[in-house]
């Protein structure tokens, strides 16, 4: 080992990007990842243009265009009884599955000298100085010990605490959506975003209150049918869609960046922080956070000094804040029916409201 030697945990946009960075700078780089790829997740599956230009920068945007990325050039936010907001996107997003922009990138990182065990689990972190980790192989069973300089930690699940709202997406196909667009449907309490992706095919992503769940005992498509109910232009969208592909779901906590990270350690993406996801901007932030610290380790080696670790949770708070709370109140708005009755009319014809919701979440400087 020696002090450019990383460990990463999580193979997704955030793990990847970090390793192509450091791979690249010559560092040692050695990626852990449970899952075999290509591989499914709850995700909204919009690259924002954050991420785009973060893409442009590690050479890996031309390669997400040829698996057929759609270019999303507006939100619409659609009230229960059909009313509704356009918001003219300032720069394009893209709609890519999960599936297709993380197998893209695990092999970007292979081929920049990132080595990868897959499918193997971090079973314990050690914290400290040099980190620690007791990782298993899931093929063979096998349990190795790893150290490492400094330990990226990009598995996407941050704080453990249980959480009241699941993320739930499925893949559909003959939907009546509009092309260019990620449309958010306002049902009772919470909402629906259906974006395009490759293939002729959308992505169904929705926050849902746990104990809605609970009332359909996990028929997902009974639910779904349900919605439907409660929104004129959903039911629409939908009337000839099709499943195709399996409903998944997971817990969907919100939090901050945390005041202390664990010796050693920097959390990455939504290890590091999460918001709402109806901004679309979770795949940005991920890759964002991984360039920064990526980075500030190439500067603090280079200048053979302590990597800034206050520096960079200060650089992630800024990240996070402001886009935190206002995808937090957007998602309030549009998941009430009389809110976002009234309130859909007045900010599609008021630019103000929709410049001021665009620089909030990110969109704009």
């Amino acid at each position: 080992m020696n002090s450019r030697d990383v460990a990463i945990i999580g193979a997704g946009p955030a793990g990847c990007t970090a390793a192509m960075i450091l791979a690249r700078a010559g560092w040692s780089v050695q990626i852990i990842e449970q899952h075999r790829f290509p591989r499914d997740k709850v995700c909204g599956e919009c690259i924002s243009a954050l991420g785009i230009d973060i893409a442009r920068r590690i050479g890996v945007a031309d390669s997400l265009l040829r698996l057929g990325a759609v270019q999303l050039r507006a939100s619409k936010l659609i009230a229960p009884n059909g009313e509704a907001a356009t918001i003219e996107l300032p720069r394009p997003m893209w709609g890519l599955s999960r599936c297709a922009m993380d197998a893209c990138l695990l092999e970007a990182a292979r081929e920049s000298g990132a080595r990868l065990l897959q499918p193997a689990r971090c079973e314990k972190i050690v914290p400290g100085r040099s980190p620690g980790l007791i990782v298993r192989d899931l093929a063979s069973n096998a349990i190795q010990s790893l150290a490492a300089s400094r330990l990226l930690i990009c598995d996407g699940k941050g704080l453990t605490s249980s959480s009241a709202e699941l993320g739930i997406k499925a893949h559909f196909v003959h939907v009546d959506g509009e092309a260019g667009a990620i449309s958010l449907f306002g049902v009772a309490g919470h909402y629906v975003g259906v974006a395009p992706i490759e293939q002729n095919r959308w992505n169904v992503a929705m926050s849902v209150p746990a104990a809605r769940v609970a009332q359909f005992r996990g028929d997902l498509d009974a639910m779904f049918d349900r919605l439907k109910l409660e929104n004129v232009a959903l039911a629409r969208v939908f009337r000839n869609a099709r499943r195709a592909g399996s409903w998944l779901a997971s817990p969907l906590p919100r939090f901050a960046v945390e005041s202390q990270w664990m010796d050693g350690t920097i959390p990455l993406g939504n290890a590091a922080a999460a918001l709402d996801p109806i901004g679309g901007e979770g795949i940005g932030l991920a890759m964002q956070s991984a360039e920064i610290a990526a980075r500030e380790l190439i500067a603090a080696s280079r200048e053979n000094r302590a990597a800034g670790i206050e520096h960079l949770r200060g650089e992630f708070r800024k990240l996070w804040r402001i886009r935190s709370a206002a995808c937090r109140a957007a998602a309030v708005a549009v998941s009430n029916p009389t809110f976002a009755r009234i309130a859909a009319p007045i900010v599609d014809q008021t630019p103000a409201l929709q410049r001021l919701a665009l620089e909030l979440t990110g969109k704009l400087p």
